[in-house]
């Protein structure tokens, strides 16, 4: 089989997370009963799952030159990450994360240096990125270089994966050159105009969606699962019934799985259903990427197979 690489473009944000039982009022001081200092940014989390899991993983972005940033690089490198090109100006990004007991969690993201990357930082990375076997982007760095990558490196032999995360309106043109669009249900929603109210609204939905794209379309839909929709296929793929504790970076862990069963040449459903594992022992466990599972983690009869 040909080795296969990935190349994440995207965010690196140190979190904090406060665990709390509620979020507070407008004007209330409310008292949380944890804090959680941990690395994150969608870029960075999607990197860590792919490496983790043992795909050969290389990450382009930014931090700052501070003791957040350094945090980031090591925090990534420990878990395999080529971080060779990610540079270092102004002060890192920040994520300041709320979780409350069910799960469920709230974010506020300050883009600090994610907002600094340029084209000019692609031009010079042009070499590892034609020789990739899998481009993925997120929505956490500028939009100019989010186009510019997917309509540079449209015809190269790498898919080409976009997050819309936070979801920004695409252009049509950049939008056709993707071959794996993945959002969630809110995500989706924005960019359709219409709510999901179901998981048959899902599929509909990604069919809709499906002529703007360059082919596959996933949509996770949190405690329910996640459908996949092709030219030829859509199914279902609920997700399996765990004690969540925390579901901070539950989908970037789904992505960075999928990613992975794609490189390994697994069926569609194979790969949907390896990702709905992966992302099911995350949300058992607290933080972000620390709670991602490693290949040694996975007890998987796809991934023994």
């Amino acid at each position: 089989m040909e080795s296969k690489n990935v190349v994440v473009i995207g965010s690196l944000n140190f979190d904090i997370i406060v665990k709390q039982q509620r979020m507070p009022k407008k004007g209330e001081t409310f008292i949380a009963d944890e804090l959680i200092q941990s690395p994150g940014g969608k870029g960075a989390n999607q990197a860590a799952q792919c490496a983790k899991l043992g795909l050969p993983t290389i990450m382009i972005g930014k931090v700052g030159d501070d003791r957040f940033g350094n945090a980031l690089l090591g925090s990534l490198t420990a878990v395999g990450v080529n971080t060779s090109y990610i540079k270092k100006l102004g002060s890192t990004g920040m994520g300041i994360v709320h979780v409350v007991p069910d799960g469920d969690y709230y974010s506020t993201i300050v883009k600090g240096a994610n907002a600094l990357i340029t084209v000019e930082d692609i031009d010079e990375v042009s070499h590892v990125l034609e020789a990739s076997s899998f481009i993925v982007l997120q929505q956490e760095i500028p939009d100019e270089v989010i186009e510019y990558v997917i309509s540079k490196y449209k015809h190269t032999n790498g898919k080409i994966v976009l997050n819309n995360a936070p979801a920004r309106v695409i252009k049509e043109n950049i939008l056709k050159c993707v071959d794996i669009l993945v959002v969630n249900e809110t995500e989706a929603s924005f960019m359709v105009g219409k709510s999901i109210k179901s998981v048959s609204d899902a599929i509909d939905m990604g069919k809709e969606m499906l002529p703007l794209t360059g082919g596959m379309i996933v949509i996770t839909l949190g405690k329910e699962g996640s459908v996949v929709i092709t030219p030829s296929y859509s199914e279902f793929f609920p997700a399996e019934n765990v004690l969540a504790v925390d579901a901070t970076g539950a989908g970037d862990s789904f992505i960075g799985a999928l990613i992975y069963a794609l490189s390994e040449d697994l069926t569609i459903d194979e790969c949907m259903k390896f990702a709905t594992h992966v992302s099911a022992i995350t949300v058992t466990k607290e933080g972000g990427q620390h709670s991602f599972p490693t290949q040694g983690d996975i007890e998987s009869i796809l991934f023994k197979n």
